[in-house]
């Protein structure tokens, strides 16, 4: 059995929230755990209630590696705090009680949860073995120095000094000061202080209660909220993240920009459909429109890209390599494949833009064929096969060369075949008929053909562990699709999985959060099965 206060949540607080925080001070039984199982269990729970269906193992894997490569979330971050009876919290403050929170602190370090909030005020002889246990074996754990003054006002003198002892040495990787205030107009003090004494640093700070609520929507990062599938608010003066959001757009502190789906030819599109539900669900500012253009220079040099608003795009045919003139930065990965599918606008605070570029074309193709592999299998042997010469099989040869296969590219031209393969590192086969013959096995199959061709494969590349591609959403069902289905292949793939999966790793570059997965899933679904 999971905690009360876990087994009743609901999976609709995921689609606005970046993290998740575990209270184990307002569990019950918090004070006197016998031992750290009933904790373990616990966070446990919580880690599967906020785990994303898009991967079937608690982390996703992207197909980069490296600074500047994408990452997939597979679940919300986990921030695990105690808050003692002094600092706003439940958890008793007398120094037995203090050293079994500690104890419940690492254990939830050794646990892998992505943030520890860490009363700073117990000293370094407390918090400093956690901090080096954290550094070391376990250097995946973020530490937040925090520190909460309840029931009265202090000078901003003394507001520094504690932001200061919230940074703890040093040590910190950020700092959370929460003040007691009078209203609104004293709601600011906990950040302008904090921000002056740890610039180095990033800072939560707010006021408590009703009488600091404006705090929180001035409050920059990490403002904890509440829900209405949660039993309580965890503290007097929360706010839903949807009340949040509101009050900053009214007070100008979220400016609403607009996002753009850029192409020739495109009078079909799901984008716009899929992104605004998406920008919708989470309860964000901002409007995602369609830009079908004879020329990228109509849409490059109209005011809607230069205006302060825009705030990114998605990149359609056939403009995808073209655009890649008009930024500032193009990521490696999109570097190699020569083509830019997503545009992301980065402002500074003096208003100075960087245009950004990056291809998630590939998180399309190598999320759904990697979450149906078997693990610990050697691909090394096994080959992946990419029908077609487009920019898809460009993006395909790509996936399958980082999902570690040996990448054959088939098309009804073979020159055009033979080219890629010598550009993106495959090899050209011209019979696929023959392939059956070769020492390896076809392992993945991916068409990038459009479904007017009607292409299927010779009878004898099916088997019982293929994994069958392909890139067409409309319609649902290809003759390939419906092949792949009849043999009792391994696995199939339809190119709705292929467009969403996409989407929500745009979604992920414009934002910076986790996507509404089943938002956007069931939307794609529902539009590609419609006639």
């Amino acid at each position: 059995m999971t905690s009360p206060l876990i087994a009743p949540l609901s999976p609709s607080l995921l689609s606005s929230t970046d993290a998740l925080e575990f209270r184990a001070d307002l569990l019950p039984s918090a004070a006197a755990y016998p031992d750290t199982f009933p904790l373990l269990r616990d966070l446990q729970a919580l880690r599967l209630l906020s785990r994303s269906p898009r991967a079937p193992l608690l982390r996703a894997r992207s197909p980069y590696d490296g600074a500047g490569g994408s990452t997939t979330l597979a679940s919300l971050p986990l921030v695990f705090t105690v808050r003692t009876g002094g600092q706003a919290g439940t958890f008793p403050d007398d120094p037995g009680a203090v050293g079994r929170m500690f104890g419940l602190l690492r254990a939830a370090l050794r646990a892998g949860v992505e943030c520890l909030d860490v009363e700073a005020a117990w000293g370094e002889g407390r918090w400093g073995p956690l901090l080096a246990e954290a550094r070391g074996e376990y250097g995946g754990t973020l530490v937040l120095g925090s520190h909460h003054v309840p029931g009265r006002l202090v000078g901003d003198g003394e507001a520094e000094e504690l932001a200061r002892m919230c940074g703890m040495g040093g040590q910190a990787d950020a700092v959370k000061l929460i003040l007691s205030c009078e209203g609104r107009a004293t709601a600011g003090q906990a950040l302008a202080c904090a921000e002056r004494a740890v610039p180095d640093r990033p800072v939560i700070a707010m006021a408590l209660g009703i009488p600091g609520q404006h705090s929180r929507v001035l409050n920059p990062r990490f403002t904890p909220v509440t829900h209405p599938s949660l039993p309580s608010a965890a503290a007097p003066g929360q706010l839903s993240s949807e009340e949040i959001m509101a009050a900053r757009v009214a007070a100008g502190l979220a400016p609403r920009r607009t996002y753009h789906i850029v192409g020739g030819g495109i009078p079909y599109t799901l984008s716009p459909a899929l992104h605004q539900r998406a920008i919708d669900a989470c309860g964000l500012p901002h409007a995602y429109v369609k830009n079908d253009v004879e020329s990228l220079g109509d849409f490059v040099g109209s005011e809607e890209f230069k205006a302060p608003s825009f705030g990114g795009s998605s990149v359609t045919i056939p403009y995808k390599v073209e655009i890649m003139e008009h930024l500032d930065w193009v990521e490696e990965s999109a570097r190699e494949l020569g083509a830019v599918n997503t545009v992301v606008a980065e402002y500074d605070k003096g208003g100075g833009r960087v245009l950004k570029g990056y291809n998630t074309d590939v998180d399309g193709i190598y999320i759904p064929v990697e979450g149906r592999l078997r693990g610990g299998e050697d691909r090394g042997g096994q080959y992946f096969l990419v029908v077609g010469a487009g920019g898809a099989a460009r993006a395909a040869v790509y996936a399958g060369r980082k999902l570690g296969f040996k990448v054959l590219v088939w098309n009804r031209t073979r020159e055009k075949a033979e080219e890629l393969a010598r550009e993106a590192g495959a090899e050209a086969v011209g019979d696929l008929s023959e392939l059956g013959a070769r020492g390896g096995q076809v392992r993945v199959c991916m068409s990038t053909l459009p479904a007017a061709a009607e292409f299927t494969l010779p009878e004898e590349l099916l088997h019982d562990r293929l994994i069958v591609f392909d890139a067409n959403y409309k319609p649902y069902s290809t003759a390939l699709i419906a092949q792949a289905e009849a043999a009792g292949v391994g696995g199939v793939i339809r190119g709705s999985e292929m467009f969403y999966e996409q989407g929500v790793a745009q979604f992920e570059r414009w934002f910076g959060r986790r996507a509404p997965y089943e938002e956007m899933r069931d939307l794609v679904i529902s539009k590609c099965k419609e006639e």
